[in-house]
């Protein structure tokens, strides 16, 4: 209903409004069913001033110039209404103007393709056929019928097209009709002829006067009560309904107010009501009108308790300080925190600090800080480096490490500046990958890592030595002490550190450690120890200052054995095995004993095994949970063992299915032992979280054994494979569309960069085997889809003729929903073929046969849900089934239904939008046997707050829909419903800073406590910086650092198993010349063609409008292709299992 203008009840408008327009000639209406093969061209009209003569005086309205009777004096202060001087009539058409105006509109118009093609019965129908939208290339449709039309709106294309840029006469002919239709207010005739007669500087500001005037015509209250509308509220609702008028509501999650009543005998009545953002228009039935007061009610409720629960007031006249009074960060009381510095050297980045106390004052020399704003605080930051830029014209091989350990800043208190500080132990894998993120030199890294030393060990000292009788404070004893001290209360919330802590000669302690060039990858290793580096011992420090250290004696007491072990550490002791089986070392030495070689404790930690002989010890050991994963163990690797000797003498496809089988035991039995340690008895003071995590590393290491021992060459470990199928490019969208079947080709392409097909371990296989689609579309999908979705789209596919393309398919029972996702007759098996793909690798990756693997399919599935426009979006986003579930449905299938028998699968979703279908079919409710997550573009501040027993369908938006309407599909990525989902909406716009910090944050402990034994990336390049969409700022080199930290987590918790499945990324620029140009060869044009070669297939065509063509321009520079080439690269870089 929105932006409709109705009129007052249907006995008004058949008695009051003609259908036929008024001519001048004879009154009639001329035949208007024309087979034109192009538009008409209309004159142009000035644009100053529409001639019209002189003719009969307009009506005019005694509401004209004083609207204080008629309006509410709320809505009088939302619309401010300009005075109209007195116009001149419009003249009615002749019949010559009406054919032109109806050849112009497309009336009758054969080509239109459109069953509503006719004039409307009432003049606020007719008006808002200025943006109706008209065929542009109809000559080109007469010559070829299946060609798809190019639709523009008529206002948009008058515009464009009259001569010179200074005619509007398309307009001025539809504003006339309008004008002398009988029926048409008064009032609205008045405000139309002022649109086109009052002086205008431009023909764009002219067209700005009418689309003005066609938008004050909807809610001028006389207009509105001449056309039947009561503007006038009563007193009581016994008066009747136009008691709601002046009432705000919420409706479509923006603000509006109620400003007229009519009644209406098809729906009792209507309501008219007016967004308070941009006075656009809509009509609500009564039901509507109840949802909206009470989602105006609800949000009002949430402001009262919000109000109620602020925990401070602030003082009168400091509106700067009311705006961040309560803010604080995680971790506070710790005094660490991520922050970015006022100096610009600084690049903008979040850097380590600590907060000073409100006390301190020695070090910087600058006092006590009660003068300072309310709205800062002051930070020391830790081994800054744009403090030592300057000196590099020393000559220094690290002039980042130059300057100053410390630098001193006072920081404005927001959300933007200041973050938690997420580590509490130093792990080198975390802290390259939240490095990669921040577009700094490699140089910079070494002071980096220094600063997280600093930040760690100052934490773990306020951790364990500061009293925390601060962190206990109640907020009214914070906020008091920040009064007096006319301070924010971050600076009262931070520690107090003794100034012995502060000044440790850390310089000389830093120039110790190890520089970061000394250290080895960690990213293909699941050794957790191996990965962390002590932290600094503060405590130990001092005391070492201290008798009797001071003396070279040794304490009394051993109280700091292994001093510099973090808290962690000293938990428990576990030591891991010996990887002496790893792949790095291919041939066992001769020396060594083969018993030796294949014993428990070179897979169980010592932690287990003398749990193991705990057990074995007794006089009478109980066969409960520790004996039967004991018992499970020996049984596996004797049956390895077994087979690595007779391995070397089966055929390849023997070898195969040999190695699968195996890897899936390690797997089942890994699922099998956790479930018996449930009734396992334990020792005293072990935890039983402990001993599951233990099994899990012990499954993984028989695992790496197992494909380290039966690997072969391109087959196994350091292998990579890319997937894809020609059966993809089936599906073939309507041209305009983002999602172009050239993606295909273009990811091939960037594959094959990266070594897909020339290198022997980057495996290009380019045929899924038909068994495979058997599985996807008899066993998976009905898994993941309903099966009345299955039924519709299969048979809506089926009925599209051959060489029809560009047809919707998800679209509903009234039409809706299928803008954005249409196809031809080979969709439903390009859509097969990708979930088929995604089967395949799965299999390949838990199978053995490859570390890690990237498909390379299309239509994308992240959207499709269970059934149509899942969670309440607006439609399905391109997408038709959904690739990522079905695998992750497959590999958690028992192994007796033909699945892989997984216990844990994690989805982690980096496409620009997030995947609502996804979360739809894994994640409806809490499941334990998905993760899935999602970092994508938005956040409740974009996309508006869900009021409280909403009865509405959420806020559904299309893909690639205004900026203002929010981002898709909607509301639903704004929240985690329950533990089995991580959403984290990272805002308007996605950076790499944003989403580096979040993988390393919040998504890796995610995972890793979640412990998958198989990971999907739902890959989306739709957040590069060029992409047509707008929506990211991430290069191709961040997708390759996001593929690696992916990777990481990887191989943390599952050997490194992980494979991806191409969703978004549209920055493919055209990959063929425009068929409409006549060009010499060596024209500019044709090197603005992105050339795929022999990856193109012959027959495919890329029919790309002008306007697209120029957004994908950019794309030359670095675009999807190279997205697709660095993510590969990210896989080969990470195939090397340790």
């Amino acid at each position: 209903m929105e932006g409709e203008l109705r009129p007052a009840k249907k006995q008004k408008q058949e008695s009051s409004m003609d259908v036929s327009p008024v001519t001048s000639d004879s009154g009639a209406t001329p035949s208007s069913n024309k087979d034109a093969n192009e538009l008409v061209q209309v004159a142009p009209v000035s644009t100053n001033v529409a001639s019209a003569p002189a003719a009969t005086p307009a009506p005019t309205s005694t509401a004209d110039s004083d609207f204080s009777s008629i309006i509410h004096p709320t809505i009088a202060e939302i619309i401010k209404l300009e005075d109209i001087p007195a116009v001149e009539p419009l003249e009615s058409l002749t019949l010559r103007e009406m054919a032109e105006l109806e050849s112009a509109l497309q009336i009758g118009d054969t080509y239109t393709y459109d069953d509503d093609d006719g004039w409307k019965p009432d003049w606020g129908g007719n008006l808002l056929l200025y943006e109706k939208e008209i065929i542009v290339n109809k000559g080109y449709l007469v010559n070829q019928p299946n060609a798809k039309p190019v639709r523009v709106k008529y206002c948009d294309w008058i515009s464009s097209n009259a001569p010179g840029g200074n005619g509007l006469r398309g307009l001025e002919l539809l504003f006339r009709f309008v004008y002398n239709m009988k029926g048409t207010p008064a009032m609205a005739k008045k405000i139309l002829a002022y649109s086109l007669q009052r002086t205008a500087e431009s023909a764009e500001q002219r067209r700005q006067f009418i689309i003005d005037a066609t938008q004050r015509v909807s809610y001028d209250p006389a207009v509105l009560q001449q056309d039947g509308w009561s503007t006038k509220k009563v007193d009581t609702p016994e008066e009747g309904e136009a008691f709601h008028i002046g009432r705000r509501i919420i409706w479509q999650r923006y603000e509006a107010i109620i400003v007229a009543f009519t009644p209406d005998e098809t729906y009792g009545g209507l309501w008219k009501g007016v967004y308070v953002e941009d006075l656009e228009t809509f009509d609500l039935e009564p039901g509507e009108l109840q949802a909206g007061i009470k989602k105006w009610d609800n949000k009002q409720k949430q402001l009262t308790r919000k109000k109620t629960a602020t925990r401070v007031v602030p003082p009168a006249g400091s509106t700067r300080f009311a705006a961040t009074a309560n803010f604080t960060v995680d971790g506070i009381e710790n005094g660490i925190i991520l922050a970015i510095p006022t100096s610009r050297a600084a690049q903008g980045v979040l850097w380590p600090a600590r907060v000073r106390h409100v006390v301190e004052g020695g070090l910087s020399g600058t006092g006590v800080r009660r003068n300072s704003s309310k709205n800062q605080i002051q930070v020391v930051f830790l081994a800054p480096f744009w403090n030592g830029q300057s000196l590099s014209s020393t000559g220094a091989k690290d002039p980042y490490s130059l300057g100053p350990l410390f630098e001193f800043d006072n920081l404005e208190v927001s959300e933007n500046n200041i973050q938690k500080y997420p580590f509490d132990t130093l792990s080198m894998e975390k802290i390259q990958g939240s490095f990669r993120f921040l577009g700094l030199p490699n140089a910079v890294f070494s002071r980096y890592l220094d600063s997280h030393r600093l930040a760690v060990a100052l934490k773990t000292y306020a951790i364990k030595h500061i009293s925390s009788e601060h962190a206990s404070r109640s907020d009214d004893q914070v906020f008091a002490s920040a009064s007096l001290t006319e301070s924010h209360a971050l600076s009262v919330r931070t520690p107090i550190f003794p100034q012995v802590a502060l000044t440790v000669p850390f310089d000389f302690i830093l120039g110790k450690l190890p520089h970061p060039s000394e250290f080895a990858s960690a990213s293909m290793t699941d050794d957790d120890d191996k990965d962390v580096e002590p932290t600094i011992d503060i405590d130990a420090i001092i005391h070492s200052m201290s008798p009797p250290e001071c003396f070279g004696k040794k304490p009394a007491s051993p109280d700091r054995e292994n001093s510099l072990l973090t808290p962690e550490y000293q938990k428990i002791s576990i030591q891991s095995p010996n990887p002496t089986f790893t792949p790095a070392i291919k041939v066992a030495s001769q020396e060594e004993d083969e018993e030796a070689l294949w014993s428990v404790n070179k897979f169980a930690s010592d932690f287990l095994c003398g749990l193991f002989q705990t057990l074995s010890s007794g006089d009478d050991p109980v066969i409960d949970g520790l004996a039967y994963i004991e018992k499970l163990l020996t049984s596996l690797i004797a049956k390895l063992r077994q087979l690595s000797k007779a391995f070397k003498g089966y055929g390849a496809s023997k070898q195969t299915v040999e190695l699968k089988n195996i890897l899936c035991q390690c797997l089942l039995i890994k699922g099998h032992g956790e479930d018996s340690l449930e009734c396992a008895t334990l020792p005293p003071g072990v935890s039983k979280s402990t001993i599951v995590a233990e099994w899990r590393k012990t499954c993984e290491r028989l695992y790496k054994r197992a494909v380290g021992k039966l690997s072969s060459e391109g087959v196994g470990n350091n292998v990579t494979s890319v997937i894809t199928d020609s059966r993809c490019n089936g599906h073939i969208t309507q041209s305009g569309s983002f999602e172009r079947p050239v993606r295909i080709p273009a990811a091939i392409k960037g594959a094959k960069l990266a070594g897909a097909g020339t290198n022997a371990n980057v495996l290009l296989v380019t045929q899924v085997e038909d068994p495979y689609l058997e599985i996807a579309e008899n066993k998976v999908i009905p898994k993941a889809h309903k099966m009345s979705y299955v039924r519709r789209l299969k048979s809506k596919i089926a009925s599209i003729p051959p060489g029809e393309t560009g047809v919707p398919l998800t679209d509903d029972s009234d039409g809706e929903g299928g803008e954005d996702t249409m196809g031809s007759r080979g969709s439903y098996t390009a859509a097969i073929a990708g979930i088929a793909a995604s089967i395949k690798a799965a299999d390949m990756v838990v199978g053995g046969q490859s570390v890690n693997s990237f498909c390379a399919v299309r239509p994308p599935g992240h959207h499709a849900g269970q059934e149509l426009r899942s969670m309440n979006a607006i439609s399905n986003g391109f997408c038709l089934f959904n690739a990522a579930a079905c695998a992750a449905l497959y590999a958690t299938t028992p192994r007796s239904q033909g699945g892989l028998g997984l216990r844990r699968v994690c989805v982690i979703d980096f496409d620009v939008h997030h995947g609502n279908g996804t979360q739809d079919i894994l994640c409806p409710t809490y499941d334990p046997r998905f993760l899935y997550v999602s970092l994508h573009a938005g956040g409740a501040h974009i996309n508006g707050y869900d009021d409280e027993d909403s009865e509405d369908e959420s806020f559904r938006l299309r893909l690639g829909g205004k900026k203002q309407d929010g981002i898709f599909p909607g509301r639903c990525g704004d929240t985690s419903p329950h533990d089995g989902v991580l959403n984290i909406p990272l805002g308007k716009k996605v950076n790499a800073s944003a989403m580096g910090a979040a993988l390393v944050s919040q998504v890796a402990p995610k995972v890793e406590a979640f412990s998958p034994d198989l990971i999907i990336l739902s890959a989306g390049f739709d957040a590069h910086v060029n992409d047509p969409l707008g929506m990211g700022g991430l290069t191709a080199e961040d997708f390759g650092s996001v593929t690696e930290v992916a990777c990481q987590m990887a191989y943390k918790t599952c050997s490194g198993r992980i494979f991806s499945i191409l969703e978004g990324g549209y920055g493919v620029p055209c990959c063929q010349p425009r068929d409409d140009l006549f060009l010499p060869p060596n024209s500019s044009e044709a090197d603005r063609v992105l050339n795929l070669g022999s990856d193109l297939p012959a027959k495919m065509k890329d029919e790309v409008p002008f306007t697209l063509r120029q957004k994908l321009d950019r794309c030359h520079a670095e675009g999807f292709l190279e997205c697709v080439k660095e993510h590969v690269k990210g896989f080969v870089k990470c195939n090397k299992r340790k």
